[in-house]
């Protein structure tokens, strides 16, 4: 949602508060909401004016939407011809794609830009929080979906564009056996990665795209900037809308998570959890006095709560849960 400018009551505010105000909406708009669910959502409220008055706004936009029975309107969402076995997430999201219409964007949005989760649960291929999925391309191409991923697949007769949402993905492409090539493309918010012969990944954060190459090369151009990068195999590579990031070499751990894992070298605790909260709903951080420890091993991605529970075995460190949502490390205390 890059150049989009965000109010509530006609005041601006951080794009991301309003993203939590959505969540915490479908997430009691569910009828599913747990006590300490319910208790999150009020400590959230009551932790920073901007929560509250996101929260405010986004309560009154929607009031129609938040009569209507939530078991029927999930119901109804998941009937009809595509209709498959769906998620919660995914029946929230696209509670809250309805909590949205009718508004000039979503929060006072540019109504080009669609808010992420929007985009997401309207994508063609998606995964929710700790889900991955590997699936066929329509050329033979295989595609891996990380946690909390989302892109829209746009073949035509003179290319072939995998335009990624939200997240990360890992592409294996296929070769062309047609009469004429078409060029495999990535496209994010922030440029286009080609591929040249390629196993690659390809992972968009809100400021910057990051690729990752296996086999083959892929040639980066920013949406904005001048010039290209070749990122060849072993070797990772980014860019900004304007400007190109440095290469710079990588080992296969970086796509561990295709095998369910995560496999961390002396990284620090932020860095550490910042990646387990990619798998994990809910809140998930350290205190600034712990932030710089550092952590190494093989890390299961389908059991984080264990790996959570575990940090104290290695680190002089407590885990506070304050709900099942809500995981805070603190440097240990004396006992």
């Amino acid at each position: 949602m890059r150049g989009a400018t965000v109010y509530a009551h006609g005041q601006p505010i951080d794009l991301a508060i309003a993203m939590q105000a959505a969540e915490w909406l479908t997430t009691l708009m569910s009828g599913e909401a747990t006590p300490a669910e319910k208790a999150a959502w009020r400590h959230w409220r009551q932790a920073h004016p901007d929560h509250e008055r996101a929260w405010s706004h986004i309560e009154h936009v929607s009031g129609g939407l938040r009569e209507l029975d939530a078991q029927a309107s999930r119901k109804a969402l998941l009937q009809g011809p595509m209709a498959r076995p769906a998620s919660r997430r995914k029946s929230l999201q696209l509670l809250a794609c309805l909590a949205s219409i009718g508004v000039t964007g979503w929060f006072g949005a540019r109504p080009d830009h669609a808010p992420g989760f929007v985009r997401a649960a309207l994508a063609d291929l998606s995964t929710g929080v700790g889900e991955r999925r590997e699936l066929p391309l329509p050329d033979g191409s295989r595609l891996h979906l990380n946690s909390a991923s989302a892109v829209n697949v746009r073949y035509t007769g003179t290319q072939r564009l995998l335009q990624l949402v939200q997240g990360e993905i890992f592409v294996a492409t296929a070769r062309e056996t047609g009469a004429g090539y078409r060029p495999f493309l990535v496209e994010t918010a922030h440029g286009h990665a080609q591929a040249l012969g390629t196993r690659y990944s390809v992972r968009q954060a809100d400021s910057s795209t990051t690729v990752a190459v296996e086999e083959g090369a892929v040639r980066l151009t920013p949406r904005q900037g001048d010039g290209t990068l070749l990122v060849h195999a072993g070797q990772g590579g980014g860019m900004t809308a304007q400007a190109i990031l440095p290469a710079h070499a990588v080992t296969s751990d970086i796509w561990a998570w295709r095998q369910g894992l995560l496999l961390a070298d002396a990284m620090p605790l932020r860095d550490f959890l910042h990646e387990l909260s990619r798998h994990r709903h809910g809140l998930l951080g350290c205190d600034d006095a712990v932030a710089g420890l550092r952590i190494s091993g093989v890390f299961p991605l389908a059991d984080l709560d264990a790996v959570l529970l575990s940090l104290p075995d290695s680190l002089p460190v407590d885990v506070r849960l304050r709900t099942r949502y809500w995981v805070q490390v603190e440097a240990r205390q004396q006992r």
